[in-house]
């Protein structure tokens, strides 16, 4: 488990394949605004990143927020760890003062998936 200021990360990185992150913020009470906030400031960094997408910002109550972010493979996550989403997670004042506990970063390998429709729409390639 690789442990910094404001978050954990734990999960294999060795194996072939697509990837994703799975990520939980908990909010302090009353700082969900700013949790929000922060998921919006990600997305303004996933979207110059090629090789991030799907990326979504989840809120599942008051304080309990999610991300899940998918990659092709291995290089392409690890490049997004340092990328302009990415580098969010360094902001380690802000992080300490909106969250309850450190953002726990859960690496996945991705079995399956389904791929062509996105919202009840058909995904086309661009």
């Amino acid at each position: 488990m690789d442990v910094h200021p404001g978050w954990v990360r734990s999960g294999y990185d060795d194996t072939a394949g697509p990837k994703a992150y799975y990520i939980n913020l908990e909010a302090k009470p009353g700082k969900g605004d700013l949790v929000e906030q922060f998921l919006s400031d990600i997305l303004a960094g996933v979207e110059q990143e090629p090789g991030t997408g799907p990326w979504f910002g989840c809120r599942f109550s008051e304080t309990t927020f999610g991300i899940f972010e998918a990659f092709p493979d291995t290089a392409a996550r690890n490049a997004h760890g340092v990328g302009p989403g990415g580098r969010n997670f360094l902001r380690s004042a802000e992080l300490a003062d909106m969250l309850a506990y450190p953002a726990h970063l859960y690496r996945l390998d991705v079995m399956f998936g389904k791929y062509d429709v996105m919202f009840g729409k058909k995904v086309v390639s661009g």
